[in-house]
Formats: structure tokens, sequence, C-alpha cells
């Protein structure tokens, strides 16, 4: 049997080519926010930092060198970031969130779904790029608050939350969706009166531990798959669920955190060590999908470079 080898040849260039498509195509990410805290500051003071905000009370956050803290221990706090809004227009395109602390001394137990990492549209309203205050007793309309529930009527902000379970012998990823129209007025501080739906399936069992004074990476990324839908991934060191929903916004610009009370630290006092989990980085990157017309100029670039091998 013969080998034509300049077709083997041949198809070995035409793999290289795409490959160069294809490596084009991952490189096009473009990082957001990639903050580390170096400067101990909440402001944004440089070009990939952006502005932190306490998301229900004003002791929620610290700052030092290197580090942003979460203060909770024995208060349900929250954070969280404003960001030029990333729209995922087109199919393939996505918007990841990537995450490292370190959680404290106190690791509590029993605390289904009390971890949560939100993303979503902030429809353009102004206010919040600032610190919010929001509890059960003083609602915050900012993040919509529903006649239901004994608010003005305003849209809840449209997106997504996935929670993680602190040590409750099962632990597990899950996802919600802020249903719009129930909002309560404490968007991620509660799940309660309708205000978020749980999207099936949740995680597997036992897929994670959270141990004391140990670092982990977490990420949460949103996918528009289709012209209705999108694919909702979260990681967790080694675990990772995805799980798939029709969306009420492609447009994301504002990223949350979450801790329920007695579930990272054994004090809400600010300055102390075991006061909850600490960020050493966060990452938000837009990954678009290139335009036909761009697909087209790779796909040509390819071509070329096969003919001037051949």
């Amino acid at each position: 049997m013969m080998i034509d080898t300049k077709r083997w040849r041949t198809c070995g260039l035409a793999a290289a080519a795409l490959a160069a498509v294809a490596t084009t195509h991952t490189a096009s990410a473009v990082v957001i926010v990639d903050d580390s805290f170096a400067d101990g500051d909440l402001a944004k003071t440089g070009a990939l930092d952006t502005n932190w905000w306490t998301s229900s009370s004003s002791s929620g956050a610290e700052i030092t060198p290197g580090s942003l803290g979460l203060v909770t221990g024995t208060s349900g706090r929250g954070i969280h970031t404003v960001f030029p809004t990333q729209t995922l227009a087109n199919v393939g395109d996505k918007l990841t969130a990537t995450y490292t602390f370190t959680t404290p001394a106190t690791v509590g137990s029993g605390g289904n779904s009390s971890f949560r990492v939100g993303l979503y549209d902030t429809l353009g309203r102004a206010g919040l790029d600032a610190d919010i205050s929001a509890s059960s007793g003083s609602p915050n309309a900012l993040y919509g608050w529903s006649v239901g529930n004994g608010g003005p009527g305003d849209l809840g902000l449209p997106g997504y939350m996935l929670d993680m379970d602190v040590d409750n012998g099962a632990d597990d990823l899950n996802f919600r969706k802020h249903d719009v129209n129930s909002a309560t007025g404490r968007l991620m501080s509660t799940t309660g009166s309708g205000s978020f739906s749980s999207i099936s399936p949740s995680g597997p069992d036992n897929a994670y531990v959270f141990m004391a004074n140990t670092q982990y990476t977490g990420s949460f990324t949103i996918e528009r798959i289709s012209a209705t839908e999108v694919e909702l991934t979260g990681t967790l060191d080694g675990a990772t669920h995805s799980v798939t929903d029709a969306f009420d916004s492609v447009d994301l610009g504002f990223l949350g955190f979450h801790i329920n009370s007695n579930q990272f630290g054994s004090t809400n006092a600010q300055g102390e060590p075991d006061n909850g989990i600490d960020f050493s980085n966060i990452k938000i990157e837009f990954i678009p999908v290139p335009e036909p017309a761009s697909m087209a100029l790779l796909a040509a670039g390819g071509l070329a470079m096969l003919r001037r091998r051949k």
C-alpha cells in the first residue's frame, strides 16, 4: 500500500492552520477586573482594580495590602462590585468570575447554601456603585423590591446566584435564579419569599470540604448557549457543576458575595483574625465568540499559511 505523503503533509498543515485559528480564538479573552488588593484600598487605583462596597452592613468589608476581608463571623454580610456591563450577545459568549480566598480558624457546620456568589444585570440602576444597607427590617429597593413583598414594585436585578454549603455533611454546589417579580430588597442575604428559584439538579453531594486556614479557588461562569438559554458553571477547587436555564437578561455588570452568619469566623468585629474569609484575588473575564467576519479572516489566514507552506 502506497502512502500519499503529499496528501498527509497537506492534512497536517491544514490541522496546524485550524489550530492557529483555535489558539487565536482562545486568546481573545478580555480581562475586565484582576484585583489582588495590593494597594490596600477598597477604591479602584489601578487599571484592573475595581471598587468594592458593602452590600448589607457597613462593617462587612476590611482591606489590607493583598487581602480583601469579607467580615461575617456571627453576622450575615456581603460585598459587591459594579463593573462595565458585558453583554453575551452571541451564542458562545461567556463571562467568568474567578476568586481565591482563605478560610479563617473557625468553620461552621450545618450551613446549607450559606456561601453565595452572584452575577447580575444592574439594569442601569443608579446607586448600586456604593455601600448599600439592606436587612430583613430595612429592605432596599436598589436590589428590587416587589409589591408582593411590601415594596414599591421595583423590578429585581436579573441574574443568578451560585451557592455553596458549608460543612452540612453533604456539601454541594447549587444554582438559583433571581425572581425579578418577587424581589425582597435584600438580594443574596435571603432566598425566601420567592426571591430565588432553585435550578435543578443540584451538584453531587460531598463534592468538597471547607477546612480551617485553607486557601480555595472558585469560579462562576455564565455562557450563552442558544437564543434563549445560558449555561451556568460553578467550580470550587476540584468540584464542578453545570446547569442550563432560560435567561431574563444577558447583560452582566454586578458581582456580589454573601455569607450567612456563623459560617466563617467566630466574631463579626473588623481587624480580628477570625472574622471571615480573606480574598487574595478576584478576576472577571469576558470571552467573546469572534464575529463571523473575524472567523472568516482567521480561516483565511490559516489557509494562506497552508498555501505558503505548500
